[in-house]
């Protein structure tokens, strides 16, 4: 079946409603949600593909996770532009593709890569159950597609379906870095200067919204297209929970991770610089 946005919606508030009410802030143990999700889908098609009212919290808190493993990846490319655009390139291109998934996450939306399906969670009799949405697309294509295509997002130049047969995409551009061979040039590992990274975040910050073009493979490492979309896509993952949750106790508390309140920012500051910074 496709998937259903007016549920996707309904999951997202009520998933990061209960969160709200939880006594607990933190994160559950890792693989919590995607063990659940394969349990979910051995039962699909019995009455039993059914998600318990103690854990359908799980996919709010996997979408935050998430979106703070595309803020590191984010900020690790920034740190290695400089001394292996190879794992920039990689990085960068990978904390885009964390958004995505922190977007579906979010709601209800979860692709697993044990079971070779993609299901969502729906409102059935009451009950939050488990469909399977029978996409045949791989991990990377099925997330992108699945949030360029929500009402949000369907115009929104930020948000595109990613075909590694594009040599003009997110996921060509990676493809080539992983897979080509004669691509790198390796340089002496340093420590990267955290000062440094903090500064190019101010600058990235004040690339006007939605004037970058997609990486091109033959432009290849072409870095601060790469960066700067995926700090777009961070801050636009921000704004959207902004608006829909702005005083959800779980959000709130998670939403300025500690271990980058130094470096990082969460918003498009000044949309006034036309052209990417030079690499």
């Amino acid at each position: 079946m496709p998937i259903d946005y007016v549920a996707a919606d309904r999951i997202l508030d009520l998933s990061f409603g209960k969160l709200n009410r939880s006594a607990r802030m933190d994160f559950p143990k890792p693989g919590t949600l995607s063990d659940q999700v394969g349990d979910l889908i051995d039962k699909l098609g019995t009455n039993q593909a059914v998600v318990s009212h103690q854990n359908w919290f799980l996919f709010g808190s996997a979408g935050v996770e998430m979106w703070h493993r595309a803020i590191h990846s984010f900020l690790w490319s920034l740190a290695l532009t400089e001394r292996s655009p190879l794992w920039a390139s990689v990085s960068g291109y990978y904390s885009s593709h964390f958004v995505m998934r922190a977007f579906a996450h979010s709601m209800g939306i979860f692709k697993s890569f044990s079971k070779r399906k993609a299901i969502q969670i729906i409102i059935d009799n009451g009950q939050f159950s488990c469909v399977d949405v029978g996409t045949t697309l791989g991990e990377h294509p099925f997330y992108w597609k699945t949030v360029k295509e929500h009402p949000k997002f369907v115009a929104n130049p930020l948000f595109r379906e990613n075909s590694e047969r594009n040599p003009k995409s997110d996921s060509a551009h990676r493809t080539f870095a992983n897979y080509t061979d004669h691509v790198g040039s390796f340089l002496p590992i340093e420590i990267p200067d955290l000062r440094s990274v903090s500064d190019t975040v101010e600058r990235i910050s004040h690339i006007r919204l939605h004037s970058i073009t997609e990486p091109s493979r033959d432009d290849f490492p072409d870095l601060r297209n790469v960066q700067i979309l995926a700090f777009q896509r961070i801050v636009a993952f921000h704004d959207f929970m902004e608006d829909r949750i702005p005083q959800n106790r779980f959000w709130r508390a998670h939403r300025r991770p500690t271990w980058c309140n130094n470096i990082m920012q969460f918003q498009v500051a000044n949309q006034e610089i036309e052209q990417p910074l030079a690499a």
